[in-house]
């Protein structure tokens, strides 16, 4: 998480659009992708030129992304497989091979989850997670939420070190072993329970000396420019299009 918000400072092409348009098409191009059938991952296939050409323009390495995806991944593919295995209508023949259709779906399941997580993770590694929260406001979407969203984000570092001094302290009193024990996993987790409590009052009462109201205050920044405007609007068409022209079936009856 650290990673991606240090990625999203980078001064790119990508980087420099309006906030507002990058959330936009994610979100246009999340809803696209989504919305095709699962026996269509011929139609999914030109949707991997939007993720692979933001990650070329906004210099992102795909180390960091593809570590994500594959928390992701496991999901789906326990959904893709109860699909490969029940539903064994063939759907093609590849010369003497059938090709069932719950091969097609577990297919298109995994390319659908991969595009879609993929997108939104270049969302966050080339926008400030701040930034976003406030065009969320700017959308009406209800102020409350858009505070317990990005102090979840944040407040999930703080937690992650507060675990990490707890397990160094327990490994420096635990005489060489490895991991902690299951007869101590109870206390480890409750006293990490009550550790967060504290630090959560003590970040809120720091927030109050600062001037906190329970308001969010996000950073406003103007309206879309020109270009942004441009930029989201040709994304949107070029995606519809691609929604309803099967771009994948036409150039093979091309070269066929």
């Amino acid at each position: 998480m650290d990673r991606l918000e240090q990625l999203a400072l980078g001064n790119t092409v990508i980087h420099r659009l309006h906030p507002m348009a990058k959330l936009l098409t994610t979100a246009f191009y999340v809803v696209i992708v989504i919305s095709f059938p699962s026996q269509n991952v011929s139609g999914l296939v030109p949707f991997v030129l939007y993720p692979v050409v933001l990650m070329s323009l906004s210099q992102t390495p795909g180390r960091p992304l593809l570590g994500r995806l594959a928390v992701a991944l496991p999901f789906s593919l326990a959904g893709g497989i109860s699909n490969l295995l029940l539903v064994r209508e063939a759907a093609f023949h590849v010369g003497n091979v059938a090709v069932s259709q719950g091969a097609v779906s577990c297919a298109s399941i995994l390319l659908k989850t991969l595009l879609s997580v993929l997108a939104v993770l270049l969302l966050i590694a080339t926008t400030s997670f701040v930034e976003i929260g406030g065009q969320l406001a700017r959308l009406h979407m209800p102020k409350i939420f858009c505070l317990q969203l990005i102090m979840t984000y944040r407040y999930i570092s703080v937690l992650l070190e507060e675990a990490v001094a707890m397990y160094t302290a327990y490994a420096l009193r635990a005489n060489g072993q490895r991991g902690i024990g299951m007869r101590d996993m109870g206390s480890f987790l409750g006293q990490l329970l009550l550790r967060s409590f504290d630090r959560a009052e003590r970040v809120y009462q720091a927030m109050k000396c600062r001037g906190f109201q329970g308001v969010y205050l996000g950073r406003i920044r103007a309206g879309l420019s020109g270009k942004d405007a441009l930029y989201t609007g040709a994304l949107m068409g070029a995606m519809l299009m691609l929604r309803f022209f099967n771009l994948s079936l036409f150039l093979g009856s091309l070269v066929g």
